[in-house]
């Protein structure tokens, strides 16, 4: 996604006289500048190459001059939830949600995220908003998932998100 960013400080400069007739602060805190594209960049490597932790602390310098990128969210919490900071990951992918309602995969970790808190009941709600045709054994596995919890047969909460993990894995790049 870091390909994707643009600098924004040049849009910033062309919109600096909008600010100023709406009586905007210039003061405040705008977009992503190029030094946090740099950053997004090496962190986005990172977190391709699995440097769970490295990314993590990464994405959390990005925040510093964007709090509002949900694609920096999501990856912090995807991060947070690889290094077990569940709690965290929980935080960041409900901020990732607040910002775009949209993003697909930030359900599924939700979910994933309160099965690890043992909370598989609140996972249920999350993951039907959850719908990517492109990861099938996805898909599969978290129909079966929700179709246990409902039955009250589910597995415990371990077992539960080693096999949506495991789905995850299988899908590889088609999951966020």
């Amino acid at each position: 996604m870091a390909e994707k960013k643009i600098d924004k400080s040049r849009r910033n400069f062309l919109f600096g006289a909008v600010r100023r007739y709406k009586k905007e602060s210039l003061d405040q805190p705008v977009a992503a500048t190029a030094e946090c594209v740099a950053t997004i960049k090496t962190a986005n490597a990172l977190y391709v190459d699995g440097a769970w932790e490295e990314a993590r602390l990464k994405y959390k310098e990005c925040l510093q001059s964007d709090q509002n990128d949900a694609d920096v969210r999501y990856r912090l919490g995807v991060c947070s939830y690889k290094v077990g900071k569940y709690i965290q990951a929980k935080l960041e992918f409900e901020r990732a949600l607040r910002i775009d309602r949209t993003y697909k995969d930030a359900f599924l970790y939700l979910g994933l995220t309160m099965v690890r808190l043992e909370k598989p009941e609140k996972a249920l709600a999350l993951w039907k908003q959850y719908f990517n045709p492109l990861a099938i054994p996805v898909q599969r596995e978290l129909n079966l998932q929700i179709g246990l919890i409902e039955e009250g047969v589910g597995d415990s909460p371990q077992t539960i998100a080693e096999a949506v993990e495991a789905a995850i894995t299988e899908s590889g790049d088609t999951v966020g």
